[in-house]
């Protein structure tokens, strides 16, 4: 019986063109070079070399990082540029190995490169965060691996992303908050005990070596808050947090600008705890693809969420939601949120620059909600919902 429905094939095929047009497109934001963020650490750490304040650089970007990374950095003296391209190399490779050979993972990866150009610019600007990022949802997709080939070194996969968060953390300590997917995901099962005391002495362990190293660099610990608070709010490099739709209302009564982050936490862990129910209600939260989702939302948890965490946010999202195996409905909604991204396209006549669109915060968040939409049955219910090739 012949069907008027439009076939995965045609949609894969609409995502695809679209992805396309974006790459593209994306190439002209490499224009005036590429690493610009790696430039800031070599500067930083060849001022630092000189005995001068890395954290009062000429500049728009600034060096936002604890004391304690900028001394590791600087072991690498002349040589840290090459240093951590190999490192971004290695990530880069690890990622891509984790994604073997599930065609589905390797598409929706694509397509969050693609979205808008973050991909590019956020592999172009040479900021490691993207770089940790690919690291920790390479590890999540060899667990999902693993689980789905019956494999039994959980504990072993669980314990690595522990001490690996552990470490990015003391460069991007909201990555701290990453350390609820092992204790999410062992919930009630035979590894909780070993998994959350590992996960408390982890955490525990981090914020001591904080504490004591922010009292003991004292002054130049100072140096590197009054750099964050410039370049976040002296500079309004604040990015495309949920809060920004809040800020500028609250801007204009400074005392009350706190008000707008208040409303970001609230709101998202309200969030949060809603797919947290839901997803313990089905049985989903101790699944290992479960944690893609957790990893999306702690992701956007972040108030200062840069398009180097957003990208890396996007893949982990696309992936769980797997709208090509889901139904009719869930299939066009991630079709038309990603859709949504032509409308910021400079000079296209198919798009007005005016009105909601012509925001991209917005645009980013409707594609998103649209997604998040089309994934309820699959927090509802796991019938019918598969990650595999």
């Amino acid at each position: 019986m012949s069907t008027n429905k439009p076939s995965p094939k045609l949609m894969s095929l609409i995502l695809v063109i679209i992805g396309v047009i974006w790459i593209v497109y994306s190439l002209q934001f490499l224009n005036q070079g590429i690493f610009w963020d790696l430039g800031i650490y070599e500067k930083a750490v060849g001022v630092f070399s000189t005995g001068g304040n890395p954290y009062e650089l000429n500049g728009y970007l600034s060096f936002v990082y604890h004391p304690l990374v900028l001394r590791f950095m600087a072991l690498f003296g002349n040589y840290l540029g090459i240093a951590l391209m190999g490192a971004y190399l290695a990530s880069l490779l690890f990622f891509i190995s984790s994604l073997g050979s599930n065609r589905s993972w390797w598409l929706y990866s694509f397509l969050a490169f693609a979205y808008c150009g973050i991909g590019t610019i956020s592999i172009g600007s040479g900021n490691v965060t993207v770089f940790f990022h690919l690291t920790l949802l390479g590890i999540l997709l060899r667990s999902i691996r693993h689980e789905e080939a019956l494999e039994g070194n959980s504990s072993k996969l669980a314990g690595v992303l522990i001490l690996t968060v552990v470490i990015f953390s003391l460069v991007k300590p909201y990555m701290l908050a990453y350390l609820l997917i092992p204790v999410v995901s062992t919930w009630k099962t035979a590894q909780q005990k070993s998994i959350w005391s590992l996960t408390l002495l982890a955490g525990a362990l981090l914020a001591l070596i904080l504490l004591l190293s922010s009292l003991y660099f004292g002054a130049e610990f100072q140096y590197f808050l009054s750099a964050v608070q410039g370049q976040t709010i002296g500079k309004r490099d604040l990015g495309y947090g949920l809060v920004m739709y809040f800020y500028e209302y609250y801007l204009s009564a400074s005392s009350l600008i706190y008000r707008a982050f208040v409303l970001h936490f609230a709101i998202l862990s309200a969030i949060i705890l809603i797919v947290l129910f839901l997803a313990k209600r089905s049985g989903l939260h101790n699944s290992a693809r479960f944690t893609l989702l957790l990893y999306f939302l702690l992701t956007i948890l972040n108030p200062r969420l840069k398009v180097y965490d957003l990208f890396p946010a996007l893949i982990a999202l696309f992936i769980f939601a797997s709208p090509l195996r889901q139904g009719f409905m869930t299939k066009w909604l991630f079709v038309i949120g990603y859709a949504l991204s032509l409308s910021q396209l400079v000079g296209t006549p198919l798009f007005a620059h005016t009105g909601i669109l012509s925001d991209p915060l917005n645009v980013y968040y409707l594609t998103m909600g649209l997604v998040f939409i089309g994934l309820l049955p699959t927090l509802i219910s796991k019938l019918g919902y598969s990650l595999k090739h």
